[in-house]
């Protein structure tokens, strides 16, 4: 079932791509700022939880130990990230908006965090399909 399993991790990289490239530039285009947050905290924890579970029922259906484990590792970085991060995000921009100055820094830096493990989550994926797919 490793064929399935990269069928799945494909299409979570693509909901990820898409959702990082369209609709997170396109939602401060199209809402004001206050409607366009209201909009990615209602998402981004959904977001979290859907790849992550795609995630894990791929490393299910992997039959690879390398794989799966990888594939683990991907479910973990999501549930962390939308379980501690985006808490911690939502939290520092609250503060931003009541008037406190070190808020920006610390919203800055934690949102800084969530990309870079979107990002690494993402070359983690096309590195776990090449496997799934060219390393029989």
């Amino acid at each position: 079932m490793p064929e399935l399993s990269a069928l799945l991790v494909s299409a979570s990289l693509g909901a990820m791509l898409f959702f990082s490239a369209v609709i997170a530039l396109t939602v401060f285009q199209v809402l004001d700022e206050r409607a366009a947050g209201q909009f990615l905290r209602t998402i981004f924890p959904k977001y979290f939880v859907v790849n992550g579970l795609i995630a894990l029922f791929a490393a299910v259906l992997a039959f690879r130990p390398l794989e799966s484990a990888l594939l683990v590792l991907c479910a973990a970085l999501m549930i962390g990230v939308r379980q501690f991060v985006i808490p911690i995000i939502n939290d520092a921009r609250d503060a931003m908006v009541t008037g406190d100055a070190a808020a920006k820094a610390r919203f800055d830096g934690w949102h800084r965090v969530s990309v870079v493990v979107n990002l690494a989550e993402m070359v983690l994926l096309v590195i776990i399909i090449y496997l799934l797919i060219f390393e029989a």
